[in-house]
């Protein structure tokens, strides 16, 4: 991932109804591994929706994934194994923002009743684009893209103040 990129994760809504904890899907190591959430999702429409997100089909680099987009820029990743989903991953790129995108990632989402999970907030979005849009503006690749002196200053101060 780059640092100009936000980053969420769509997760099935019917697992968090259910009592699905976000947080659990978030390793010590800074990992995140979504498979628990997505063991009981029916994907029979989700890799067309996705595939009418306003992306070309990119390159994927492993055999379980699809990839639409480029990783540079916006981008959309689909992890799969034995054609169960595994996580569904879209990133966007803050220095020239996809509005589009923006609105169809909260369409899909609206669509297949999924939910959005900020990665860097571990906090689920409102099926909102306006909600959306302020998630990505609050974010750190926000705060990147507007002033990257600022940002790798403070990312400093707070490297040194963990020594």
């Amino acid at each position: 991932m780059a640092i100009w990129q936000f980053t969420i994760a769509f997760l099935p809504q019917d697992w968090l109804d259910a009592g699905g904890d976000v947080h659990a899907l978030f390793e010590d190591e800074g990992g995140f591994d979504a498979s628990l959430a997505w063991r009981s999702f029916r994907p029979s429409k989700l890799e067309g929706v996705l595939g009418n997100a306003a992306l070309g089909k990119g390159k994927s680099y492993h055999s379980d994934v699809t990839v639409w987009g480029n990783e540079q820029t916006d981008y959309i990743q689909l992890w799969r194994r034995k054609e169960k989903v595994q996580s569904v991953t879209v990133r966007f790129d803050l220095r020239q923002p996809n509005m589009a995108l923006f609105q169809q990632v909260t369409h899909i989402a609206q669509e297949l009743r999924l939910a959005i999970v900020t990665l860097e907030t571990i906090s689920v979005v409102p099926l909102d684009v306006l909600r959306l849009l302020r998630a990505a503006a609050e974010s750190g690749a926000a705060h990147f893209v507007l002033d990257p002196t600022s940002f790798l200053s403070q990312m400093e101060s707070a490297n040194s103040r963990a020594t």
